[in-house]
């Protein structure tokens, strides 16, 4: 079992609580820190990601997730190389369809075959290789003086290894996930409970199987909020904002929270506010009980989060990525050191 976790980096007047965050999880021996990306109400992913390489020196740096809609692949797979230049090898490029940084933009998530397309493209790229340029929206005019329909990124040859993450909300992106990438990425829904982990594992495995890609070291990362106390209703009201984003309308969800907490769900899509996104006064949270919020975080008592582990693990999955924010960064201090003491070694 691989610990990692995944900062949101709420816009704020500087990013000195990332760069101490990402020092923070390093010195905890966390082995991966992502940052996730949505442009209108969080600080640049890239320029994140840049300052703590060089405040950094073993903990690897990856996105967590970013998208495909606001920023052209050829772009992120570019970003991604200078990232990993930077930190000397240490990038992981974790991409989804897009959320909160389409949706407030006005735009709409990729859809499945774009996602495809996109990363097999920037697949291409980062191994150094020519393909044929992407197209993208209005803005290719045939006529355009000096354009290349053949594009490849200087410098991909050196240090365009990167492994590809793809974040997904249903059993189909995971399929796709297990085809093309290195890994899949699951929140509440789908990696905070046995049985949506179970689910994922089974759809990324059929994904392997057919294209024949062994599936030894693929990586089923739950990326789920965390809280610690002794007070278990403390940590509990801690994790509801995410808890509700892990609910409200997703496209799968297990029958435990899909079924059983049907109105909390309908409640919660109908109410969802995305310039609150997984922000800790967000009034959809209010609608999230106790009971669905333990099902989609790992959150309470250290006791508590040892059992969830525990039901990860057995379920299958490898990474348990704890959700971060610079909002609440003693918090996150806190959440970091505890469980680095407390519950990964007994998990």
């Amino acid at each position: 079992m691989k610990f990692s976790c995944m900062l949101w980096p709420h816009s704020g007047t500087d990013l000195d609580p990332v760069i101490r965050l990402a020092q923070s999880a390093e010195a905890c021996d966390f082995e991966t820190f992502y940052i996730g990306d949505s442009q209108m109400i969080w600080n640049d992913v890239w320029v994140a990601l840049g300052a703590c390489a060089t405040a950094t020196s073993r903990i690897r740096l990856g996105t967590g997730v970013t998208n495909m809609v606001t920023r052209h692949p050829a772009v992120t797979a570019n970003a991604a190389v200078s990232v990993n230049m930077l930190g000397k090898g240490r990038m992981v490029l974790g991409v989804g369809a897009g959320d909160s940084a389409v949706r407030t933009a006005c735009l709409s998530p990729a859809k499945l075959p774009q996602i495809r397309e996109r990363i097999e493209f920037m697949r291409t790229l980062l191994a150094g290789e020519e393909v044929e340029a992407l197209a993208w929206g209005h803005d290719q005019d045939p006529d355009t003086w000096g354009s290349e329909s053949k594009i490849r990124i200087v410098g991909a040859e050196q240090w365009g290894e990167i492994p590809i993450q793809l974040a997904c909300m249903g059993p189909r992106s995971v399929r796709t996930a297990g085809e093309l990438c290195d890994g899949v990425i699951v929140d509440g829904h789908m990696g905070g409970n046995a049985e949506g982990v179970e689910k994922t594992v089974e759809s990324a495995e059929e994904g392997a199987k057919s294209v024949a890609i062994p599936s030894e070291d693929f990586r089923y990362i739950a990326a789920i909020d965390a809280a610690i106390d002794d007070n278990r209703a403390k940590a509990l009201a801690k994790v509801k904002p995410t808890a509700a984003r892990n609910i409200a309308n997703k496209p799968w969800l297990p029958a435990t929270l899909g079924v059983e907490h049907a109105d909390v769900v309908k409640a919660v899509t109908e109410s969802y506010q995305f310039y609150q996104h997984l922000d800790l006064n967000a009034k959809h949270q209010e609608i999230v009980s106790d009971e669905v919020a333990m099902k989609c975080c790992i959150a309470g008592t250290p006791e508590d989060c040892v059992a969830k582990g525990k039901e990860l693990k057995a379920a299958g999955i490898n990474e348990i990525s704890l959700f971060i924010t610079s909002q609440d960064e003693e918090g996150s201090h806190n959440v970091l050191n505890r469980f680095a003491k407390e519950v990964f070694p007994n998990i």
